[in-house]
């Protein structure tokens, strides 16, 4: 059904003044992709601004094959120093990323991570975003973190029983779908400020629209990109889950992490709840506090093999200074790396060409995760 025949079809159903409405809907259904996914932030480039060699983590670049043959992008990284024993012994974070811009954007988020649950982190980026080929959709961001999922099932440096799934925002949809699509290959699911569905959420983007389209709206079937949190909800069994909501979130309505929790209760789930004074991305900064040490013991409980040895206190040490520099207020420069040889090629690259020349830091300054 194209858009024109949306609109249309709309202004019969409206009336001359709903006009405006009925061109919104009609662009709701033709560019809904375009306007929920930002593989690319606008006036920013979209090569990576930083490669994780700058955190203080080693990595390689892994290229993976989503089911309809599309080629993704990913970074494995790990604290450096780490031997590949080692790293079988800790957890594998699964990170799925929020929505704008590329991977490049989130390490400053991810070195922590690896820092503070002392694990590694496979970071496959969706379809259309930063290397990965295709374009985003629902099913095409389902397949990819189905085909991410599946390669840590078959990397020797996994613990296939200490894969903990992570994620932000959009990401938290994909986490939840892929662990209720996989169970027993998911030991636990972290999510941060999610939404219950894509229904739930636009009329709080485009309020305009709100009569229209929403929970038991007329014009919801316009909506081809549901990502229905709560069927993914219902099938987690005792899956544990913690989820990160942040009370000051500007972007999504805290209510919706509140029903998530609910909901886990309702179903006697294994849930750990953290509330967060904190805005929509932030939390891992302005609650330092609160959200690390919620999230070590979340992981510590349930991953396991999260105790330290003297070995790591070296092997971290390059996190250990970025995240100083970070608590200082100190972040990295776009040419040069402090926290490493200053190398910014890539470790080793799998099934695909060398992406050296792509990989590239263009220079620009940091920009603050969205």
């Amino acid at each position: 059904m194209s858009s024109f025949w949306i609109m249309r079809w709309a202004l019969k159903a409206l009336g001359g003044v709903g006009a405006v409405v009925a061109v919104g809907l009609g662009l709701v259904y033709q560019f809904q992709e375009k306007l929920l996914y930002l593989p690319r932030i606008p006036g920013v480039p979209n090569e990576f601004a930083y490669l994780p060699d700058r955190f203080g983590l080693e990595y390689e670049d892994v290229y993976i094959t989503a089911k309809d043959g599309t080629k993704l992008h990913s970074w494995m990284m790990w604290p450096k120093g780490w031997s590949k024993q080692k790293r079988h012994s800790r957890p594998t974070v699964l990170f799925f990323q929020e929505n704008a811009g590329n991977m490049s954007f989130r390490l400053p988020f991810l070195r922590l991570v690896a820092h503070h649950l002392h694990c590694q982190v496979f970071a496959p980026s969706y379809r259309g975003y930063g290397l990965s080929q295709g374009k985003p959709n629902e099913p095409g961001l389902q397949m990819d973190a189905q085909a991410a999922l599946e390669y840590l099932t078959t990397d020797s440096a996994v613990n296939k029983d200490n894969i903990v799934i992570f994620g932000r925002s959009l990401g938290g949809a994909v986490a939840f779908w892929v662990a209720a699509a996989n169970p027993g290959f998911v030991n636990s699911l972290i999510v941060e400020n999610t939404f219950w569905s894509i229904e739930a959420v636009v009329g709080k983007v485009m309020p305009f629209l709100a009569p229209f389209v929403g929970p038991g709206r007329l014009f919801n079937f316009l909506i081809r990109n549901r990502w229905y949190n709560e069927k993914a909800i219902a099938k987690l069994g005792q899956l544990p889950v913690c989820l990160l909501s942040s009370l000051q979130d500007e972007m999504l309505p805290p209510e919706h992490m509140e029903r998530m929790h609910k909901m886990l209760l309702a179903q006697q789930g294994r849930v750990t709840w953290v509330p967060l004074q904190a805005g929509h991305m932030d939390a891992y900064e302005t609650a330092a506090q609160d959200y690390w040490p919620a999230v070590a013991k979340f992981t510590q409980h349930y991953a396991h093999s999260l105790e330290t040895d003297p070995e790591d206190d070296q092997s971290n040490a390059g996190v250990q200074e970025a995240v100083q520099a970070t608590n200082a207020g100190v972040m990295p420069p776009s040419a040069v790396g402090p926290f490493t040889d200053g190398s910014s090629r890539p470790s080793q690259v799998h099934d695909e060409q060398d992406a050296g020349a792509a990989l590239q830091a263009p220079g620009y300054e940091y920009k603050k995760e969205l």
